[in-house]
């Protein structure tokens, strides 16, 4: 019996498909990790000082986890005279951002 290798060959095609079309870190990274940022990914934070006007915003970009982002934002709102956060917002974007139009679009946003 000789299959001739063709399943291979369809395997190998969809894979390199994949790559070719696709974004296999981002994918892996929503698979393995969906509410947190995987170890090859960064993560950009956005502060909100006053959560009814989301046009006011501070970013940090390139932080190393979501805790890095999370501490971040903290020191930002201690420094805006909010430490528990009752007027402000964050948003931690996981991965790279992703341009759509004037928007950044992340893999995954989180608080």
């Amino acid at each position: 019996m000789d299959n001739g290798g063709g399943g291979l060959f369809i395997v190998v095609l969809v894979v390199g498909g994949w790559f070719a079309f696709g974004d296999p870190p981002r994918t892996v990274a929503g698979w393995w990790w969906p509410e947190s940022s995987a170890p090859w990914e960064t993560v950009d934070a956005f502060f909100y000082p006053d959560r009814n006007n989301l046009y006011l915003v501070q970013e940090q970009d390139g932080l190393k986890s979501l805790q890095a982002c999370r501490e971040w934002v903290s020191a930002a709102a201690y420094a805006n005279n909010d430490p528990t956060m009752s007027r402000s917002d964050y948003e931690c974007g996981l991965g790279t951002s992703k341009p759509y139009g004037t928007l950044k679009v992340y893999r995954n946003t989180v608080r």
